[in-house]
């Protein structure tokens, strides 16, 4: 399930829309498919925490790098004292070999046996991480890689950026990062606001070998010309990343936006209800990026229209769709392809009207993808990590009918087994809170290992250059 961020409500932090001992990393030469489980590349670990064993009026989850230092580490910042063996052998043990234990559910182990209610914080564990990673690869595949790239975010510490919300954090999500330093400014926060954020991003997303992220617009986030820092971001780049368009229908009808998101279109009454979506959501987003920029599959402007239970009646959704696309080619002179969500082909009509659809929650598939091939086109979607720390029951370990996808094995699988299609959308490139991400992030762990911060990206990086085995 897509997870869609309420608005600037504290409590609500994450809502579902739609209706709901091997070492690890070994990381790869990008075109030649050689493997070095030791080899980290440009980046470089923090020296091993030794302790003192003190407590900690803040718990540093990130705290010790090994899976033993990190159990004493953690322990000694909850208790003050020294863990016994045998608790440094079972959580490193289960750290070593277990698919969902996380750091974390150690930490919190810790808390509660000690009857502790503990303040966390997240280091970050890498003493080098540059800004430029490299070229993109040669692209050697006819399939283009996108993304659903999220995009709010107010950091430090607001809406979607509380770190105890993520399992995996970015730099710039409680401090300023030189990563995200933009102009003048030499570091900054991990927020849509700075024309750094959506640099850093396009960057990593070019070195991963993408082809396009489409911005995952609610609306309210695009208003008032929010979009100027991607553009200035995109205008200071030679060949970035193009731009689709993700339209997440959530907003409208919530309480937490101004007074105009409170009333849903009414797919009753498909003239008022296209012009609602595209005054304010399509025509909004695609004035704001030049058309040099817009990502065009087969030629024409590329949309994902997502269902989150928000409009209504699904059964009467193609006529909208029809003069939406009508609407947007009176105004940009070009037909947008449009990629539809499952859950409006309830109309019939949509087999006719939408140029391709797509399954959100691809996990439950057999193939973990969903795949159209209307009109003569394969569309390949994806889902390849799930990684939330506070779905079905906060503060617990993991059980093993959670679903946690910490790994890329189902990454490497969906991209070998969309080879043949013209396009794959992963969703999504930065869903911090639902841990759906493979952008770059400090704190990958699993297996008992810290994982490079492009551990993920390399893995496309060899997709996409025709190298992955």
């Amino acid at each position: 399930m897509k997870s869609f961020v309420a608005a600037l409500v504290p409590i609500l932090l994450v809502l579902l829309p739609g209706c709901f001992d091997r070492r690890l990393a070994p990381t790869e030469s990008d075109e030649s498919g050689a493997e070095d489980a030791n080899d980290l590349g440009p980046f470089q670990l923090k020296p091993e925490w030794s302790g003192p064993c003190q407590r900690a009026d803040k718990v540093d989850v990130n705290l010790g790098n090994a899976p033993e230092a990190f159990v004493r580490a953690a322990h000694c910042q909850v208790t003050g004292t020294e863990p016994s063996k045998d608790v440094v052998s079972q959580w490193a043990g289960r750290l070593k070999t277990r698919d969902k234990v996380r750091r974390l559910d150690a930490v919190l182990s810790f808390c509660k046996e000690a009857g502790r209610k503990c303040e966390l914080s997240y280091s970050d564990p890498w003493a080098r991480d540059p800004d430029e990673l490299g070229p993109p690869p040669v692209k050697k595949v006819k399939r283009d890689l996108g993304a659903v790239f999220m995009f709010f975010f107010s950091c430090p510490h607001d809406t979607n950026c509380g770190m105890d919300w993520a399992n995996t954090h970015a730099p710039g999500m409680d401090t300023k990062s030189p990563l995200l330093a933009f102009g003048d400014l030499k570091e900054d926060f991990y927020s849509p606001l700075r024309a750094g954020f959506w640099r850093r991003e396009l960057m990593d997303a070019k070195y991963a070998g993408l082809d396009f992220l489409m911005p995952n617009t609610y609306g309210p986030d695009i208003e008032d010309g929010k979009l100027k820092p991607l553009e200035d971001a995109l205008e200071s780049l030679p060949d970035p990343v193009k731009i689709g368009f993700f339209d997440d229908t959530w907003t409208w009808g919530q309480p937490y936006f101004s007074e105009f998101w409170k009333t849903k279109p009414d797919l009753n009454d498909p003239e008022k209800a296209a012009t609602l979506i595209y005054e304010h959501k399509w025509k909004a987003f695609f004035s704001q990026v030049d058309k040099k920029f817009w990502y065009r599959f087969k030629g024409r402007p590329f949309i994902y229209f997502y269902n989150a239970g928000s409009l209504t009646p699904r059964s009467k959704s193609a006529a909208t769709v029809k003069l939406l696309k009508e609407k947007f080619k009176a105004d940009f002179g070009e037909e947008p392809f449009v990629d539809a969500d499952s859950a409006y082909f309830d109309d019939p009509d949509m087999d006719h009207v939408a140029d391709a659809k797509y399954q959100w929650f691809t996990f439950s598939t057999p193939e973990k993808r969903s795949r159209s091939t209307m009109n003569g086109h394969i569309v390949d979607h994806a889902m390849v990590k799930w990684d939330a720390t506070g779905r079905d029951h906060p503060g617990e370990p993991p059980r093993p009918s959670d679903l946690v996808v910490k790994d890329e094995r189902f990454l490497r699988q969906v991209l070998k087994e969309s080879e043949d299609a013209e396009v794959l959308v992963i969703p999504t490139w930065n869903d911090l809170g639902e841990g759906t991400g493979f952008n770059r992030a400090y704190d990958y762990y699993f297996h008992g290992q810290w994982q490079r911060p492009d551990v993920f990206m390399r893995v496309t990086r060899k997709a996409q250059s025709g190298a992955l085995k």
